[in-house]
């Protein structure tokens, strides 16, 4: 193996794709990360079991030719180290030198031959949108998801693709949030899977580095995501997601209604939490004509009270509800402004932003 490269594009999909690659594994392989190089073209592979990740990039500094497998953790800190603006990695022996400048590691590396196998992608029948349309859906929804492990299709968000929309829907059993685009996939007829969170939080950093198209791969048991030199290959969840629009309310159900600031409501429910305490945490919504407040109480910690002007005519109504669960959705919202429609302070609440988007969450009421 022999390598030369500029440091800053290197660096930049080591980073991706280390950073997948588990601290402990009793696979130790997979803690490592492949490094390819042909000509001018560099190529990484990263592994979980789970997750795979294939990134690469053409530049006229590359040269060199073979592939080494070297521990993910220490080689992206290596390379952040080095003072140089280039790299240089060569096989010497047992080892492999990494050189920058006047600075100089070597490190162990395992046998590539070792390495497993990364799944080939076929991108035929492949879902084109923009990447930023589907990374606001990603973000409007997955912080719904079950934190819990164990709980198998809620852990993940459910990916829906029909002829003329896409649909994601995250829920943990107590709130529940949705967002839709319209997208022409060419698909005659509805298609749903579960994607792993941890596939989506790798196509957000993925996305981050200035990808403008996103092409969908659905298979029996994986998902491909295909950016511009990046491939994420992800093992889908098992298990039957809740039938989503069988638990939204209907309007009937939800005759009150407030036009509240978000920005202004996200702050209120900041400073409420802070005297939330840690036992049953709740805040409450205090709905009169024309305001709003928004307090916490709780015994040996303190209170706390907030006001704000709202739009709002309806009965006097107080709704208690968990701080994480408002303050998480409304930190997702780039939108000034809030409808939040309800019934009573048992119904559930029904949060919107936009017309593409809805969020779901359910009282506190013991």
């Amino acid at each position: 193996m022999k390598l030369d490269t500029p440091r800053e594009p290197f660096l930049q999909h080591l980073q991706l794709a280390a950073s997948i690659c588990p601290t402990r594994s009793p696979r130790p392989i997979v803690q490592d990360v492949l490094v390819e190089v042909a000509g001018n073209t560099i190529t990484m592979l990263a592994t979980d079991g789970e997750i795979s990740v294939r990134t690469s990039y053409t530049d006229d500094g590359v040269s060199g030719s073979g592939r080494v497998a070297l521990p993910a953790a220490t080689l992206l800190s290596a390379v952040r180290a080095l003072p140089s603006d280039e790299i240089h990695i060569v096989e010497s022996g047992n080892l492999h030198e990494i050189k920058g400048g006047s600075a100089l590691f070597k490190l162990h590396g395992d046998d590539p031959d070792l390495f497993p196998s990364i799944p080939t992608v076929d991108l035929d029948k492949a879902v084109s949108m923009p990447i930023s349309a589907f990374a606001d859906l990603c973000e409007r929804t997955m912080f719904a998801a079950a934190k819990d492990m164990g709980r198998y299709a809620f852990n993940g968000v459910l990916l829906e693709m029909g002829p003329d929309e896409v649909t994601m829907v995250a829920t943990d059993g107590r709130r529940l949030s949705l967002a839709r685009m319209e997208c022409k996939t060419g698909l005659k007829e509805r298609r749903s899977s579960i994607l792993p969170l941890k596939g989506l939080i790798q196509l957000q950093r993925a996305a981050a580095d200035g990808a403008k198209e996103l092409r969908v791969d659905l298979r029996e048991n994986q998902v491909t995501f295909a950016l511009e030199g990046t491939d994420i290959i992800a093992q889908l969840l098992e298990g039957e997601f809740p039938d989503f629009r069988a638990v939204l309310p209907a309007e009937k159900d939800t005759p009150l209604e407030a036009q509240l600031n978000r920005e202004e409501l996200a702050n209120a429910i900041r400073r409420a939490a802070v005297t939330a305490g840690e036992q049953g945490r709740s805040v409450e919504l205090s709905f009169s004509s024309g305001r709003l407040c928004i307090s916490s109480h709780q015994e040996g910690v303190g209170e706390s009270r907030s006001e704000m002007d709202v739009q709002y005519d309806g009965d006097e109504v107080d709704i208690r509800f968990n701080p994480e669960f408002l303050g998480e959705y409304l930190k997702t919202l780039p939108e000034g402004d809030v409808t939040f429609r309800f019934k009573d302070r048992s119904s559930a609440g029904l949060f919107r932003a936009s017309d593409d988007s809805l969020y779901v969450v359910m009282p506190i009421t013991s």
